[in-house]
């Protein structure tokens, strides 16, 4: 009896495994395709394309595989981790994991003289400054978004990326 239990625990414990690393891999295409629609000022034009995530998150590894040898425009991409607010330097591409959603009011003051995209992963996130947010609806990875917090970080947002919003703030 209990090596059925033990078999049937790790059996659910591996589904929720697979389907993190494939909600993390989605997340991680998006944030790519996301740098390639997004039109940053031009002192951020130059030198590496740097997407950050904050803290430890499953979308880090996939971040790297799939933009591994990529480029944004002639920029190659460099990913980053960021432990605390006042680690963070300047990137293009800040994902905050809902993990970590609860330092987001002081990345946001970090933040605030840079031109950094903010990505969350929790509802509510871009009333709390966040520029997209990832949400599962049905089955499906969507994002919501606020051209508004963009707008705040000189960031412009191609009207492409708005047409495919779940929803937008």
């Amino acid at each position: 009896m209990r090596k059925i239990l033990l078999l049937v625990l790790l059996c659910a414990f591996y589904s929720v495994a697979v389907a993190q690393t494939g909600i993390a891999r989605a997340e991680a295409m998006f944030i790519y395709n996301f740098s390639r629609l997004i039109e940053w000022p031009p002192n951020y034009k130059t030198g590496p394309f740097v997407i950050g995530v904050y803290g430890s998150s499953p979308i880090m590894g996939e971040i790297k595989t799939y933009t591994s040898g990529k480029r944004v425009g002639s920029q190659p991409i460099t990913v980053k981790t960021f432990n605390s607010p006042a680690e963070i330097s300047t990137c293009h591409i800040l994902v905050v994991p809902f993990s970590s959603t609860k330092h987001l009011p002081n990345i946001i003051l970090q933040l605030s003289s840079k031109s950094t995209l903010v990505i969350t992963e929790k509802s509510g996130a871009t009333r709390a400054g966040s520029a997209i947010n990832f949400v599962i609806v049905g089955d499906k990875l969507k994002f919501e978004l606020s051209p508004t917090n963009a707008t705040k970080y000189n960031i412009k947002l191609s009207s492409k990326l708005s047409e495919m919003a779940f929803k937008i703030y």
